[in-house]
């Protein structure tokens, strides 16, 4: 029998372990990398360059990895992201309130788009081992010509393209009044016809049917019928999120 001294062990499972924790990171960044490719339809330099001003914009904009709760305030005082349960595939699920949101902000906010950027990466930070991609559950009740913000919209959707590529899985809109429908047409053109197929504009008749089909009632928002209660961005807890992995790791 093989006998080692217990600091040898110990060195070796170290060593292990930072080989594990590098190959993760390895791995994470190869999956980025795959994501960008297939966003730009496996072309390497487009993926590259798209890439570079991926990495560009974060260590701009967000110097220690996502936007920070003091920075948000007024997204958070709103009281419009909600992040709780996955649907049936395991993709977590974010609630929007529409009428909660309104317009008139400039390009540079539309770029920085903190209260966004924190609501998709805590999103990411709920994926399940396997799972890409996540959904989001937006109610339009009560928006107004105050909320409609066409320019909102186009800023949002040119975001989540540059910076979140294939991430989203679902948009599931809810209570779309009769005014959302003129703005609508201006929008829908210049969507891409993959993320076009991704909208589903739900009956209010059926809603809790429709959402059922692909979340457990479990799962579903009190909002929408369902039983898991709503939690605001800022305090949802996700397995991943920076702090909550390290204080983990920590323990």
């Amino acid at each position: 029998m093989a006998v080692t001294n217990g600091l040898d062990d110990h060195q070796d499972s170290a060593q292990n372990g930072s080989h594990v924790v590098e190959s993760k990171e390895r791995s994470a960044k190869e999956i980025e990398v795959l994501k960008l490719m297939r966003a730009r339809s496996m072309d390497v330099k487009k993926a590259s360059k798209m890439f570079a001003q991926h990495q560009k914009w974060r260590r701009e904009y967000f110097p220690l990895g996502h936007a920070q709760e003091d920075e948000i305030k007024d997204e958070i005082a709103a009281n419009k992201f909600f992040i709780q349960g996955h649907d049936r595939t395991g993709r977590p699920l974010s609630f929007w309130y529409g009428a909660r949101h309104f317009g008139g902000g400039n390009l540079e906010q539309y770029k920085i788009a903190g209260g966004i950027t924190y609501c998709l990466d805590k999103l990411i930070s709920s994926l399940p081992p396997g799972q890409e991609k996540f959904v989001i559950i937006a109610d339009l009740k009560g928006v107004g010509y105050k909320n409609l913000d066409v320019r909102g919209w186009l800023g949002a959707y040119d975001f989540v393209q540059a910076y979140y590529p294939e991430r989203l899985g679902r948009v599931y809109i809810l209570h779309p009044p009769m005014i959302f429908w003129a703005s609508w047409k201006l929008v829908v053109p210049f969507l891409d016809p993959v993320i076009k197929k991704k909208i589903v504009f739900v009956d209010n008749a059926k809603i809790e049917e429709t959402l059922l089909a692909d979340i457990a009632k479990e799962e579903l928002p009190t909002a929408c019928g369902g039983l898991k209660e709503m939690v605001p961005f800022e305090l949802a807890h996700p397995p991943n999120w920076p702090q909550f992995k390290a204080a983990a790791v920590a323990t």
